[in-house]
């Protein structure tokens, strides 16, 4: 109950009820029902009984533990959780006291003589009717909860929704489509409950850590970050980038850079608010903005965000650009290529026309290297190119080298719409003012480890998750660095030296200093809540959803080897260092 953030309401308390019946009689019942099979096909009372006493306390158990790890970690028990806590190396992972061995053995004592109690209470009433009446009222209850779920669900309705991430093995219905043709949907009851979440994100998250303190400087940069969506990290030549490779030559460059995912959703939300993206579904529940956006509000910068696609799907305009007024969520254009163009012009324009008053904060987010896409009358430079991409042919067996010409040519078209930004703030002399970072949201990969992995988000090799990173500072010399960076990096380097924030880097993100090599980063977390993987110099640690884990090498080979204990325990803190924990 402390994890639940608002139960206030008639609606919410019902859902509370029959949920908590529902639930948690669905998790006990196979420890009814598979003695009681047992029972039927044998006729041995004994052994189904044995049979009962043991998986109830399993269950009950299982339980207990899985409330413990969940208060600690926001993890429920899973295969590589189960691991941590029974694993070889457990005692350096969680800390007990003797009176907390006493209590829990105690406990567990407790747990193996409540079934026999059950049993004995069990023969003086008739079972028969017990559990028919019981059963009708997990029926009832079942169905209740489910419905509220998926109505909830569709109207954002949050003091309902944040069960779904709080109670063991919980998969509530949703039914998105069906409700909204149904007409079941309310948009102003919608907008009404996300302000209502929004008063209650201090039960759940503690994000910063501390109050942000700065001292803003008197003459504040314009900050352009310049995003290019699938851009692979080896991709930032002078033949597929030019005017970016120009820019190189001026700028800070980073030529072992990462994202904080191999798919737009974490790198985005990795880029912008310097924290894993395992924290993705509670700040899109809560709505919560990066630090970073609060502190340049605070000191009255110019936001404009233009996206090539669209800021609803991943929803963005839900978590990084949640509170920026009049937020640009859609462009008109279909093609990826035409939408840049869209975006590239507005930008052009409102500078032109005096509509960004300084200082300002501008995103370029382009799109058409994602879709292999450039106009039909643009000058193709890299031949023989795809005329279309034929996505289900992509096979071990498939030739890559015109897809890869087609994907070069994206880029080249994408690096010619940013010549013209950066000619605009040559040509207004605005780029001695202007901190320019250049990167992309993950990388994109043509089966190069021969396993038949294409594009991005399948895998965590470096093909998918490298991009470049070069920062223009007009005040820094040109500078290379080698050093392992990753996306968790920028805000923390931007919040430091260009919005002068006084607090330390761990108060709002897990990032360090971008141009800070003494300290070695020999892991990271990277991907986000369906999937992410934890990050080794030689090694790849997949945990999924389920909790189920693998471990590969860096040419994604299956190794026989056990997780890095030191390693994973370290990052389960990580991915729970902005909980709030009662």
């Amino acid at each position: 109950i402390k994890y639940i953030e608002y139960y206030e309401d008639f609606l919410s308390k019902i859902y509370f009820i029959t949920t908590i019946y529902s639930h948690f009689y669905l998790l006990l019942l196979p420890s009814l029902i598979i003695p009681s099979l047992l029972y039927w096909a044998i006729k041995k009372r004994t052994l189904s009984v044995v049979l009962y006493v043991i998986l109830s306390f399993l269950t009950f158990a299982l339980l207990k533990i899985d409330s413990n790890i969940f208060s600690q970690f926001r993890y429920h028990i899973s295969p590589l959780v189960f691991n941590l806590v029974f694993g070889k190396r457990a005692s350096d992972i969680f800390q007990f006291s003797t009176e907390n061995i006493i209590f829990a053995s105690l406990l567990f004592i407790v747990l193996l003589i409540l079934p026999l109690v059950s049993l004995h209470f069990g023969k003086k009433i008739k079972i028969s009717n017990t559990f028919k009446y019981t059963f009708y009222t997990f029926l009832l209850t079942f169905f209740t909860s489910n419905a509220i779920f998926a109505w909830s669900d569709v109207n954002f309705y949050r003091p309902v929704t944040q069960y779904k991430n709080i109670l063991p093995v919980f998969y509530p219905l949703t039914a998105d489509k069906l409700l909204t043709k149904l007409g079941l949907t309310n948009h102003e009851l919608i907008e009404r409950n996300r302000s209502l979440v929004n008063k209650n994100d201090l039960n759940t998250l503690k994000y910063p850590l501390n109050n942000i303190t700065s001292s803003p400087k008197e003459n504040k940069k314009n900050i352009l970050f310049i995003v290019v969506d699938s851009w692979r990290y080896d991709y930032l030549t002078e033949d597929i980038c030019p005017n970016l490779y120009e820019l190189s030559k001026k700028s800070q460059v980073f030529t072992n850079h990462s994202s904080g995912s191999n798919m737009t959703t974490g790198g985005i939300f990795s880029l912008f608010y310097g924290i894993p993206a395992t924290y993705y579904n509670n700040f899109t529940g809560l709505e919560k903005q990066p630090v970073l956006f609060s502190e340049l509000q605070k000191q009255n910068y110019n936001i404009e965000i233009l996206s090539s696609s669209t800021l609803e799907n991943p929803p963005f305009n839900r978590n990084v650009f949640s509170k920026i007024p009049n937020l640009r969520l859609n462009s008109i254009s279909e093609k990826p290529s035409d939408r840049d163009i869209e975006i590239n012009n507005e930008w052009l324009n409102k500078l032109n026309n005096n509509k960004l008053k300084q200082p300002f904060f501008g995103l370029l987010f382009y799109d058409s290297a994602h879709g292999f896409d450039c106009p039909d009358n643009f000058n193709k430079k890299f031949v023989p190119s795809l005329e279309s991409v034929d996505y289900l042919g992509l096979n071990d067996d498939y030739d890559p080298t015109k897809l890869i010409n087609r994907y070069k040519n994206s880029l080249y078209f994408i690096d010619s719409l940013i010549g013209k930004v950066i000619k605009q703030l040559e040509e207004k002399n605005l780029l001695e003012s202007t901190l320019i970072v250049v990167t992309g949201d993950h990388g994109q990969e043509f089966n190069d480890n021969k396993k038949g992995y294409w594009q991005h988000g399948g895998n965590f090799s470096k093909y998918q998750i490298r991009t470049p990173l070069m920062i223009f500072d007009f005040d820094k010399k040109p500078k290379v660095y080698e050093h392992n960076t990753v996306h968790y990096d920028i805000v923390p380097t931007i919040m430091k030296n260009n919005l002068n924030v006084k607090n330390p880097y761990n108060d709002y993100s897990v990032g360090k200093s971008l141009y800070d090599s003494t300290i070695e980063r020999n892991w990271f977390i990277c991907g986000y809540n369906e999937k992410y993987s934890v990050i080794e110099k030689n090694r790849i640690t997949n945990i999924f959803k389920s909790g189920s884990f693998e471990v590969l090498d860096s040419n994604l080979n299956y190794l026989n080897e056990d997780i890095n204990f030191e390693v994973i325990s370290e990052a389960l803190k990580q991915t729970s260092t902005f909980y709030q924990i009662k």
